[in-house]
């Protein structure tokens, strides 16, 4: 995405967004008001904070084939059958989610009482672990595609005890299907790889496997031009009732309680 185009789209997000108060759902005002803006207490996440810490000085050169389009500083240079050959500290200071996206992962569990969790994109397992905080009744599903990454992740989540997660290793193009058959979730988050049409296709997919009161979070939906197209099909899905827009990543929701309604939310 080339910078005229992500300033153009913030301007007209940002035209079109609004906080709490300029929203009339009951629904939706009381998760921006109770789960949104609502602060974690960050203590909670001292194991998760200081494995970041760790990746960031670990200069280690991982190599392998990237199974999604590259990471956030790097949009035209990935490819699918090129050998890539990285440091871990260049994966954790691009790549990682930040602890403020996290925490509210976290209060989105917590706020919905989610039981069951479908992750896209484990990299290091940060992102997990944050989830898996939220309780031990919590079942975690996770997917990573770079064996050495997924590597790291399943050292992380035995050394600090995270019991309720299941790693799977592969492609979701070859594994996805295996992963959730016969299964339904009630937050599913797809990241990990950002070519809109297959985060497209991964959704569609997906949606019959999230349970009626279910969340599905897209991650980097301003990525590219692709991505945001994405988002607007997403949007437009006859399942899809309330969607929340907050500029980097989108929320949908599925009860046909809800008229449709699209948010754009400052965050």
């Amino acid at each position: 995405m080339n910078g005229f185009f992500t300033v153009k789209e913030y301007l007209q997000w940002l035209k079109n967004s609004k906080t709490r108060h300029g929203v009339h759902s009951p629904f939706v005002y009381r998760f921006l008001d109770q789960c949104l803006y609502r602060e974690s207490d960050q203590a909670l996440f001292k194991i998760p904070e200081a494995h970041r810490i760790k990746l960031k000085n670990n200069h280690t050169i991982l190599e392998f084939i990237d199974p999604g389009a590259g990471n956030k500083k790097q949009k035209n240079k990935a490819s699918t059958k090129s050998i890539k050959k990285i440091k871990v500290r260049q994966i954790a200071l691009n790549s990682l989610q930040k602890p403020r996206n996290c925490r509210l992962f976290n209060r989105i569990i917590h706020f919905f009482g989610c039981r069951t969790v479908l992750e896209m994109g484990t990299s290091f397992g940060i992102t997990t672990s944050y989830m898996s905080l939220a309780g031990n009744h919590l079942k975690i599903d996770t997917i990573e595609g770079a064996q050495p990454v997924a590597d790291l992740a399943e050292k992380y989540f035995k050394d600090s005890g995270f019991t309720n997660i299941n790693l799977h290793r592969g492609n979701f193009d070859q594994i996805l299907e295996d992963v959730v058959s016969g299964k339904k979730y009630d937050l599913i988050f797809i990241d990990g790889n950002h070519r809109g049409e297959k985060t497209l296709e991964y959704f569609q997919k997906l949606t019959k496997h999230i349970n009626v009161m279910g969340v599905i979070i897209v991650d980097d939906i301003r990525w590219s031009e692709s991505m945001l197209e994405a988002w607007h099909n997403i949007k437009m899905h006859p399942d899809v009732t309330v969607s929340i827009d907050l500029f980097s990543m989108g929320i949908v929701f599925f009860d046909k309680r809800f008229t449709k309604e699209e948010f754009a939310i400052r965050f």
